[in-house]
């Protein structure tokens, strides 16, 4: 077979080496080089709909569909593991020479002929609604045009910097509406939440069961109750979102940065009023995501802009419309009740989340009775999909709860976990991870913590140790080693990266990152506001792999990040003897 060979995916390419990787499936079952393969990603008009860039679900179910049809296409069974020739290598990122040299075309570098620039005029208050607007002066700049459809009120201007004077000049009034505390939201969440009801037949279950807890409490020997919080953090993507929108004979075209461009085609569709066949979204480099660009936020907003405006338009969102704007991860609670026997065995578990969902309920542990619960509540913030889901929250309050249980028994940590473990592949990556650590050899120093935290993830076995100085404003991370087990690395390179990454995001929301209201607004609008992962707070980071070929891959690119807060909260009770239950850790 000669040339160049296309293959077509709705995925995108939004840093996790999904291009690379589909790549890699295709030039395997085809015999050829990855130079050979030419990978169309995310474009409405070109590639099937096989499912948004989420949950993880580009290994495990887009890799194995990709390598099953082109396999017979080339007419052949898919390859045996063993002799794998492209799968299982360390390929670099396919458009990483584009990358570091500036020449990658990521969605705020689109730009098409006779296009206009659009501002939205938002209002100061979280919640408000528009009554009324004076665009007097905007309309004296040469070229604006105002457009307003319900609360949506913007300008379009032949360039950006007209755009935002003349947005600033528009006097809007808007009826405002007032915000709770973010304090009251805890027991506003236990008051107005929904009891779950079991489905089994469904990705997250909302409720996991087994026993009989009620049982297993009134006979345990000892027990303990504790609660863990989590509040609303943002995603802070490198880039803001940006998208060009242009209208032909009913038709809307959309070059975006969007995760799930057939979602976005679907809602952009309804909104407008318009079938989906009318809809085309064309997808580029999203400079990052984390859960915050799968929805028509800002394509609905351009869409509107250029249908009044009757041209071409790009809008770009500013740092704060992206702080302000979108959705946060979801605040929430969770209530941990637990029982011991005579042995000092864990026989009873109840554990019930407020708000944040249901990923990540299901316990890697033994237990003998037990009641996993999410109970749906309604936030008065804007909440959606964050990297990993309530698996982040859901692992930081089990880990931290096992932790609690293994010092109130004097029990060693590790040894604790490894005793309520039947699964034998997260017993490996804790043991190959704690031997690389070096758990249990160490002499605590003054200030100075140790903890861990593992989890069943997505398919995942993973482990984090972690070593810890310091507290508050002055905690600093010395030591992270971990291990995981993803089945059959297709790329371990990519996938080491994968795991890096998650870790290091994972940094921010256990130690410093909230987002903060008042009574009528959010206040954090800026990155200066907002404490990311610096190059200074990542401390040595080692990351041990076991490659499983004879299993099936699994996906990395959520469920790392659900070890670092409980990790760090259990070294910092190692190290000072207070038990922190919320987020962020270090204020």
């Amino acid at each position: 077979m000669d040339g160049i060979f296309e293959a077509f995916t709705g995925k995108i390419e939004m840093g996790q080496g999904a291009r690379t990787l589909l790549t890699q499936a295709a030039a395997e079952e085809l015999g050829v080089g990855v130079e050979r393969v030419r990978l169309i990603m995310g474009d409405t008009a070109m590639v099937p709909d096989d499912g948004g860039t989420w949950a993880s679900l580009t290994t495990p179910e887009t890799v194995p569909a990709i390598r099953q049809e082109v396999a017979s296409f080339a007419g052949h069974p898919i390859t045996d593991p063993a002799a794998w020739k492209v799968l299982g290598k360390s390929i670099p990122p396919l458009h990483g020479r584009e990358a570091v040299t500036g020449t990658l075309r990521y969605c705020s570098d689109v730009r098409v002929e006779a296009m206009r620039h659009g501002r939205i005029v938002r209002p100061d208050a979280y919640r408000a609604k528009l009554e009324s607007f004076d665009a007097t002066a905007a309309l004296a700049l040469p070229g604006v045009q105002i457009v307003r459809e319900g609360d949506l009120l913007g300008v379009v201007a032949p360039d950006p910097e007209t755009a935002g004077r003349a947005a600033a000049l528009i006097r809007a009034k808007w009826r405002e509406e007032p915000l709770p505390a973010i304090d009251s939201l805890i027991e506003r969440f236990r008051a107005k939440g929904i009891a779950p009801v079991e489905v089994k037949e469904t990705r997250y279950p909302p409720l996991i069961r087994g026993g009989d807890v009620d049982a297993g409490l009134a006979a345990a020997t000892r027990t303990l109750s504790a609660s863990y919080w989590a509040p609303p953090i943002a995603h802070v993507p490198l880039e803001p979102r940006a998208a060009v929108a242009q209208w032909h004979d009913g038709s809307l075209t959309i070059d975006c940065g969007k995760s799930a461009p057939f979602l976005v085609r679907a809602e952009l569709a309804k909104s407008l009023g318009i079938p989906e066949a009318n809809v085309r979204v064309r997808t580029s480099m999203p400079g990052g995501a984390f859960g915050c660009k799968q929805r028509s936020e800002c394509e609905l907003e351009v869409a509107i802009l250029a249908r009044g405006g009757k041209a071409p338009v790009r809008l770009a969102w500013t740092r704060e419309d992206e702080f302000r704007i979108s959705y946060a991860r979801p605040a929430g609670v969770v209530d941990i009740e637990s029982g011991v026997d005579s042995q000092g065995r864990l026989i009873a578990w109840r554990f019930r989340n407020y708000n944040a969902g249901a990923p990540g309920l299901r316990p890697p542990y033994d237990l003998r009775h037990m009641s996993n619960e999410f109970w749906r509540a309604e936030s008065p913030f804007r909440q959606g999909s964050y990297r990993a889901l309530a698996a982040t929250l859901n692992n930081f309050a089990r880990e931290s709860h096992i932790d609690e249980w293994a010092h109130a028994l004097r029990r060693d940590p590790l040894e604790f976990r490894l005793a309520h473990i039947s699964d034998a592949r997260l017993k490996e990556v804790l043991e190959r991870a704690a031997a690389r650590f070096g758990w249990g050899k160490q002499k605590p120093g003054r200030g100075v913590g140790y903890g861990l935290a593992c989890t069943i993830e997505k398919g995942a076995r993973l482990a984090l140790f972690v070593e810890t100085e310091g507290q508050g404003a002055q905690l600093r991370l010395r030591r992270l080693v971990a291990a995981g087990d993803f089945g059959a690395a297709l790329n371990p390179a990519n996938l080491r990266g994968q795991m890096e990454g998650g870790l290091i995001q994972g940094i921010g929301g256990a130690l410093w990152e909230q987002l903060r209201f008042d009574s009528r607004t959010q206040i954090t609008r800026s990155l200066a506001q907002y404490r990311v992962p610096r190059f200074g707070d990542v401390p040595e980071i080692e990351v041990e792999l076991i490659d499983r070929r004879d299993l099936a891959a699994v996906g990395a690119g959520e469920s790392p990040i659900t070890l670092p807060a409980p990790a760090i909260a259990n070294a910092l009770f190692a190290a000072t003897g207070e038990r922190k239950r919320s987020l962020p850790l270090a204020t």
